[in-house]
């Protein structure tokens, strides 16, 4: 699709049936914020040509001028999208695929072709060479995603989309038998290249997770899954499940950082009471109240000696002992 054509194609959504009407330079404004450079006399000239093939009319005797379709032309229907929507189908495809279920792949599979279409061939439109432009990023060291049989996950996909009851014969980590599960999905939540199923298992009514990956075989029952109204997806993200808690209450963290950690806590700040004060030598005192998890533990790490742990006294401890037994493993002899 040319960049002409689908500025004429725009042009023909925008123009209303009779008795209202639109100006060339009010279709010149839509042009403008969809990305196409044109100057008013080229709208005019595309007015023109278009008019000689669709049943458009010009009112030039009352003011202010402009075009409409005639009062009884067909209505235009046409498979056809504009740059802003081709725009949004061609980063859905890049970002939102494995949140979709596969009917859904499916069913926008001919628009993701026509997305990708229409922005590789246009020339000159801005918005076109957005998705050469922004990328997202997984947070930390980045790993390759475990493989996910796509049978498996249409299954719980349907299951989860249709409120179904699943078994499942499933891997639990580190182990190499099989257990076997009746599972009431509740939500699917991707988390650093891992899709886990929040659901519950048999007669239990305890919100477990299911990696994906280590589901070896699944199959969609008739029977509805155990209703569950009192469960939020969001609110259960919101409790932290995800973040592998270590302790149900919060701890008052105090940490001592050095000025290559003082930016970042400054921007992103571990918690809406953070407090950072002044210390000597070029280090700060930060507290703030926090959820001991191993996300925690793990961001306090990755910082090696630019973070030192004051309170609480049993974090600071354990840390202590395992810098010694990193230390031991690099000792020379």
């Amino acid at each position: 699709m040319s960049d002409t054509v689908l500025r004429q194609w725009v042009m023909l959504t925008r123009i209303p049936r009779a008795p209202r009407k639109i100006d060339s330079a009010s279709l010149r404004g839509i042009l403008i914020s969809q990305g196409f450079q044109v100057d008013q006399r080229t709208i005019q000239r595309d007015l023109q040509k278009l008019a000689t093939l669709f049943p458009l009319t010009c009112d030039e005797v009352h003011k202010p001028y402009g075009w409409s379709w005639k009062r009884d032309a067909t209505a235009l229907s046409a498979p056809g999208i504009d740059v802003h929507t081709a725009l949004a189908f061609r980063l859905a495809e890049d970002y939102l695929q494995q949140l979709l279920p596969d009917s859904t792949r499916d069913h926008l599979r001919p628009w993701f072709d026509l997305a990708r279409q229409v922005l590789d061939k246009l020339d000159g439109n801005l918005l076109s060479t957005w998705p050469d432009k922004v990328r997202v990023l997984p947070p930390g060291q980045p790993m390759q995603p475990p493989k996910i049989d796509t049978e498996i996950l249409e299954s719980v996909q349907t299951a989860l989309l249709r409120d179904r009851q699943l078994t499942v014969q499933y891997r639990r980590r580190g182990e190499q038998e099989l257990r076997n599960y009746v599972v009431h999905p509740l939500g699917l939540v991707w988390r650093d290249a891992v899709a886990y199923l929040v659901c519950t298992l048999r007669d239990y009514t305890d919100v477990v997770q299911l990696a994906v990956h280590r589901i070896q075989v699944a199959e969609v029952l008739g029977e509805s899954r155990r209703p569950s109204p009192e469960f939020s997806l969001d609110a259960y993200i919101a409790s932290r499940a995800f973040d592998f808690r270590l302790e149900q209450a919060p701890i008052a963290l105090q940490i001592r950082v050095n000025a290559y950690v003082l930016p970042r806590v400054q921007e992103t700040p571990l918690a809406s009471d953070q407090e950072i004060s002044d210390q000597a030598g070029d280090l700060w005192l930060l507290r703030a109240t926090v959820h001991d998890t191993v996300q925690l533990r793990a961001w306090i790490r990755s910082f090696g000696p630019a973070v030192e742990v004051l309170a609480p006294a049993n974090l600071r401890a354990e840390l202590a002992a395992e810098a010694v037994a990193t230390a031991a493993l690099y000792r020379t002899a």
